[in-house]
């Protein structure tokens, strides 16, 4: 992934000592997010999005978590993504005491996780910057406020979340649905009339020329928005628009994978619902 402040053999970008990175402008940018541990789902993915002409593929984070399958989405992520950050579910991978914060059977998966990965795989979820930027979009897990792992379910929380990043796009994952924010700016900087737009199967939207906006793709590997198809997402800079790719996959086969694996029966249940 990294051999250094910069690009590694994929180019796979860390930000020399935590600076956000932003190399040119105009691109067709491929958004994936919320693999957790889904390589049936994440292979699907990845094979559709060649046919777009994607310059950059960007993984919004949790490339672990709730899926059987750790290892080989690690080095997915390695070999395709040219910038990944760290989600919420990685860290507490790499951290223990972060998994405090989750629910049992989303600590239960972690540890199946942690019992799965050799050192290399460690090494490249540590190297994942929290935050990072490509062609002028802005890229985190969660959000861009104080609370990097905030979820971007409301206004307010959107709100928040423009007031910390300047580019005019921005894109996260984390709630596992596909959704646009936008905004205008105030003469004094701050974000207002933020506006919610949810994203329901595969669409095209166009963006607005004079407001600001936060891109959601959906999940690759643990969709919730009702539909198990795993979902990404394409930005156009250039153009000016945003899409949902929504991809088929066997959701059953996964799910008989992490039931076979031992791992709790409420994670199996929701990917089959899209839940």
């Amino acid at each position: 992934m990294v051999d250094g402040p910069t690009r590694g053999p994929t180019g796979i970008t860390v930000p020399l000592e935590g600076c956000v990175e932003s190399i040119g402008l105009m691109a067709r940018i491929a958004l994936i997010s919320d693999i957790h541990g889904n390589a049936e789902a994440l292979e699907r993915v990845l094979d559709d999005l060649k046919h777009v002409g994607a310059d950059t593929i960007v993984c919004l984070g949790d490339v672990v978590g709730y899926g059987p399958e750790p290892g080989r989405c690690v080095e997915l992520v390695y070999e395709h993504c040219d910038v990944c950050v760290l989600g919420n579910h990685d860290e507490a991978l790499l951290i223990e005491q972060k998994e405090e914060r989750f629910h049992e059977t989303a600590r239960a998966a972690l540890r199946f996780t942690r019992a799965r990965l050799d050192d290399w795989h460690l090494t490249m979820l540590r190297v994942m910057p929290d935050r990072a930027a490509r062609h002028g979009v802005a890229f985190s897990h969660g959000s861009f406020g104080k609370a990097r792992f905030d979820y971007l379910y409301t206004i307010e929380a959107a709100t928040r979340s423009f007031s910390g990043f300047e580019e005019s796009i921005g894109a996260v994952g984390h709630t596992h649905i596909p959704s646009l924010f936008s905004c205008t700016t105030c003469p004094d900087g701050t974000p207002a009339d933020v506006k919610l737009l949810a994203l329901a199967g595969s669409v095209r939207t166009r963006l607005p020329l004079d407001r600001r906006v936060i891109l959601n793709p959906g999940s690759v590997g643990q969709p919730r928005d009702r539909n198990p198809q795993a979902a990404w997402g394409l930005v156009d800079t250039d153009e000016g628009w945003f899409e949902v790719h929504r991809v088929e996959y066997d959701v059953e086969s996964v799910g008989q994978k992490m039931v076979d694996a031992g791992l709790p029966d409420h994670h199996s249940r929701r990917l089959r619902l899209g839940a």
